[in-house]
């Protein structure tokens, strides 16, 4: 008889401490999976992000893609000024949700490859070319700058909407945004016109200009 009083309490303090452990067991399962979903959320909400921002490069990218072409003055003298926006890799827009790292990948390697050139039309062999592989526009304020050891001449250029060939920084730099807005937002898919501002290496003296397709 008092083996059997000393065995039943044994009984019950194993099944009490197994019980336990299942729950400890189905406790931590259940918080290892809430931790994994608030990852997979945290990653989701990131990658919609970044994907957001991609988007936008890409619709200003698209827009801006192709041949402009204008004139400056120059101390009297008149050049011709041409200027080609080519993407650095293809633009597509997946319909799929696509990982992080593809993502990644478009970010880091889409950019615009940038070729401008300055010529007097009056003067054979008068051509001076300027090329910039891999340039990151500003795709907020609709701006690009051409500033860079390999080129003799810096051009400021920007996105416009505007019928003036000439206006004041301030104005020009609000009307490249304000349109820069529409372009990234899908609004506007096609830049027709681009303001600047060209500074030659000789001068300190600036000359603005516009280009059109």
């Amino acid at each position: 008889m008092k083996n059997l009083i000393i065995i039943l309490p044994c009984v019950l303090l194993l099944s009490c401490s197994k019980g336990g452990d299942d729950r400890l067991a189905e406790q931590a399962d259940i918080q290892a999976r809430e931790q994994y979903q608030a990852q997979n959320e945290n990653q989701k909400m990131w990658a919609e992000k970044m994907e957001e921002d991609l988007n936008k490069r890409k619709r200003f990218i698209q827009a801006i893609e192709g041949d402009f072409f204008g004139e400056v003055d120059v101390q009297n003298i008149s050049f011709d000024i041409n200027a080609r926006f080519v993407s650095s890799i293809p633009i597509a827009f997946p319909s799929r949700v696509r990982t992080l790292d593809e993502i990644n990948f478009e970010l880091q390697n889409l950019n615009l490859n940038l070729f401008v050139k300055l010529e007097n039309p009056r003067v054979p062999n008068s051509a001076v070319t300027c090329v910039v592989e891999g340039y990151r526009p500003d795709v907020n304020k609709g701006v690009i700058n051409i500033i860079t050891e390999s080129c003799k001449n810096s051009f400021h250029l920007s996105i416009s909407d505007s019928t003036l060939d000439v206006r004041s920084d301030e104005a020009r730099l609000k009307d490249s945004r304000s349109l820069a807005a529409q372009v990234t937002s899908g609004s506007v898919s096609r830049v027709e016109k681009v303001q600047g501002v060209f500074e030659s290496s000789t001068s300190n003296q600036k000359f603005k200009f516009q280009l059109r397709r």
